[in-house]
């Protein structure tokens, strides 16, 4: 993979984050100013999360595909991952957490349990979702990255084994096949084991593999085509012209944008706002942790000095977008940068050559 093709998947990253946090503001601005901005608080996901999950599995796959199965020392690989998950993710959910004790109406009373606490900083499934609201998606990744941990440190017919029992049986729940389905649905675990997430995690992998041998001039298009597609996904959940919604839609414009972002070739000289976007790839994992607090903060304060009063909710919501993305920014830089490179330097583990598959 060239260094142009590098930058433009962590563009993609961080145009998938601000998407993420450009809906969680219109869903926000609805609770507190009764304003949709751009009409899409009610449309669900935006599918930001959903292109992650795709990407992190073809960054693995393309890092780390060809040692499947070799029995390779896995202890790095899984030190590494999980140093870019658990730290910061620790350290704010502990900044929030004193928050739901002090002032339990901003919960939903479940966050100051004990139990709820624990298997919230463990990251562990829960069915009304963590301390951290936004954290949800976490528990899947640590979950494929356990997965594919155990591909690489087995035998190359146990991974396979192991693999095709995962597929067959996340495929099986997805597609409601008769007592298969209905028995992973009553055990809490065993459908989040199987769930239907895993699918994007896979088509990832798939895509990488394909990648590999496929490449394509016409990357602008395939890229112009799977934004379309997001897009189409869009409008469709907003005004239901089809009857059929799933958040796995999204895998069919972010397999687009993934080819194309892929195929860049290396000679040409890339626009100003992709490399701008990378800057802010770089930073997602930070936006996807802390930007709802931001959001949060500064539209509160927006109502208690009456600022929505004076410039109208559109106005405040551009101006709390503008102002989210660089405090993000900064969250990054001051924050998360210097505390997974310090981490890495204690543990004496080297950086991955994968471009941080979670973030």
């Amino acid at each position: 993979m060239n260094n142009n093709q590098k930058i433009t998947l962590q563009a993609s990253r961080g145009a998938a984050a601000f998407f993420v946090l450009l809906f969680h503001t219109s869903a926000m601005s609805f609770k507190y100013y009764q304003y949709d901005l751009l009409g899409i608080s009610s449309i669900g996901r935006s599918g930001g999360v959903d292109f992650f999950f795709l990407l992190t599995g073809f960054l693995l796959f393309h890092t780390y595909g060809h040692k499947i199965g070799t029995q390779m020392t896995v202890l790095p690989y899984l030190t590494n991952r999980l140093i870019r998950i658990y730290p910061f993710y620790w350290l704010i959910t502990l900044v929030v957490l004193p928050v739901y004790f002090f002032v339990p109406s901003f919960g939903y009373g479940f966050e100051t349990h004990k139990d709820t606490i624990i298997k919230s900083l463990l990251l562990l499934p829960q069915a009304h979702g963590p301390v951290l609201p936004v954290a949800w998606s976490l528990s899947y990744f640590v979950l494929f990255y356990l997965a594919f941990s155990l591909l690489l440190a087995l035998g190359k017919k146990p991974a396979f084994i192991l693999a095709s029992i995962w597929i067959t049986l996340t495929l099986c729940h997805f597609l409601r096949v008769p007592l298969i389905s209905a028995d992973i649905d009553r055990h809490f675990y065993l459908n989040f084991l199987f769930s239907d997430v895993n699918l994007e995690f896979m088509a990832g992998c798939l895509m990488a593999k394909w990648v590999e041998q496929h490449r394509s001039k016409h990357y602008k298009w395939l890229i112009s085509i799977g934004v379309f597609g997001f897009l189409l996904i869009w409008i469709n959940n907003k005004y239901q012209f089809a009857p059929f919604h799933s958040y796995l839609l999204y895998v069919i414009p972010a397999i687009f944008v993934l080819l194309g972002a892929s195929s860049v070739p290396e000679r040409i000289q890339l626009p100003k706002w992709v490399l701008a976007l990378s800057k802010l790839g770089d930073a997602s994992y930070t936006i996807l942790l802390t930007h709802l607090i931001f959001i949060s903060i500064l539209m509160k304060l927006s109502v208690a000095t009456h600022l929505v009063d004076f410039l109208g909710p559109l106005l405040t919501n551009v101006i709390i977008v503008i102002c989210v993305v660089p405090l993000c920014h900064m969250a990054y830089r001051l924050a998360e940068k210097p505390l997974v490179a310090g981490l890495r330097d204690v543990i004496k583990v080297s950086p991955s050559r994968s471009s941080k598959p979670v973030s």
